[in-house]
Order: structure tokens, then sequence, then C-alpha cells
């Protein structure tokens, strides 16, 4: 795997899927993580443009609304639904990959979170030995760092700073970047800046991949979506990235 694109595609993209495809096509990403996606005509759009790059693909819409993920990529993989409960709108699909298991995330609102945080502690920790990544929409950050002043406070952000300390899982785009402040969500009226979108890797995936995460504002910032996309990009085992 050489680079992975996670990007909220809003309520399944509506008339915009085709203008997506070519978003997602500008990045040349070998494996695509959608949330949001949807089992409708937009929905088979994306199906169609990873048939046609020869790309694997699965989707699970395990939560409560149409709202699902949906996976594609050139390596292989296999997936299971890992979402904590059906009762709330949010999934989680596992993928194993030859040299790495990835987490796709989307997470609802609320504190109906704190359940799907929990799950990805639990998924860490049993894959802590070998390369591990969650990556998506989790709907949180942390409370001081990840939004911009006066904006509203998440709902678990402690769950959220837990993937580190308990977790043992680096937030790439932080180890990238560091201190910056960079938002991947406005909110609609006020404009006030959220860092609601993410990679993490646990120590094996960092050392094996040293991981270089960033974030694409060109699909948000044009009206394709609210979400910018995450992009992290994979170095080989002799440290340059693999083009």
């Amino acid at each position: 795997m050489r680079s992975i694109v996670a990007l909220n595609i809003r309520a399944g993209a509506r008339t915009h899927a085709a203008d997506l495809c070519r978003y997602l096509d500008s990045l040349h990403p070998d494996t695509v993580l959608l949330t949001e996606w949807r089992d409708n005509a937009g929905g088979r759009t994306f199906v169609s443009w990873a048939e046609g790059r020869d790309m694997g693909y699965a989707s699970t819409t395990g939560g409560c609304t149409p709202n699902g993920v949906f996976l594609a990529s050139l390596d292989p993989f296999v997936t299971e639904s890992a979402t904590p409960t059906a009762q709330s709108a949010g999934c989680l699909m596992l993928a194993r990959f030859p040299c790495v298991t990835l987490l796709a995330c989307y997470f609802p609102q609320l504190k109906a979170k704190a359940l799907f945080f929990e799950r990805c502690l639990e998924l860490a920790a049993q894959h802590q030995a070998a390369s591990f990544v969650l990556a998506g929409d989790l709907n949180t950050g942390n409370q001081l760092a990840d939004r911009s002043e006066g904006a509203g406070k998440y709902y678990c952000s402690d769950h959220f700073d837990r993937l580190t300390w308990a977790g043992g899982l680096s937030d790439l785009w932080r180890l990238t970047n560091g201190d910056c402040r960079e938002w991947t969500w406005l909110s609609p009226q006020k404009k006030n800046g959220f860092r609601i979108d993410h990679a993490f890797g646990n120590g094996a995936s960092v050392a094996a991949a040293a991981p270089i995460c960033t974030y694409d504002h060109r699909a948000r910032e044009t009206g394709l979506t609210d979400h910018s996309a995450v992009v992290v990009q994979i170095s080989d085992a002799a440290g340059q990235p693999r083009r």
C-alpha cells in the first residue's frame, strides 16, 4: 500500500459523485476510504470508478442510517464489520491487507461516539504486534488544539485523547505537522473550524512505513463535499515514497 485517501463525501455525494471521482484521480491513491457512502446511484458511481481502475472494493452500512463506509484498493484485502452497535449512525469496517490492518471509521455524533472509541481501543490492543492504521471521520478532536476559538466543544474528546495515551496510537497528522492548526470541516453558519477527520497508526505501522499525513482541502473548498481529504503517504522498506 502506497497511499490512503480518506474522505467524507457528504450524504452519499448527491449530484457530485462523478466530480468526486475525478478529484480522487487527481490524488493518485491506491487505497480510498469514503465515509457517508450510500448504496444508491451515487454509490454505484464510486463502484464503477473502482472497477475501472482494477480495484477491489467493499462497503458496509451497519448503522441506523443509509450512511456507510466504502473501501477500494489496488492491494488485496478482506473485510469484516466492526461496528459496535446498529443503534447509532456510525459504522466501522476492519480491512486486512497483506502488510497492514486498516480500520475504516465513520463515527456518529454526540455521546454515541463513546462506544465507537471503545471498539477502536479494543482493536488497537488486539493488533498491537503488527501494523495497524485507523482512519476516517471521527467527528471529534482534541478540545484545545483541534477547534477554532469560539467553536462548540466536542463530545467524547477524552475518548479521542485516549487513542494516544491508552491505545498506543500516533495521530499521523500531528506526527507530520506538529502543533499546527488546520481544519477539515467548517460550521455552515459561523464558519468555526474543526479537525475531525483523522488517521492514526500504531508503533509498528509508524516504524515500518514512515507515514506522512496531510490534508487536501480542494473538494471542500469547491463545494463537492463539506470535508477535507486525509492523505497518508507510505514509504517502502528503504524509506523512500513508492510511486
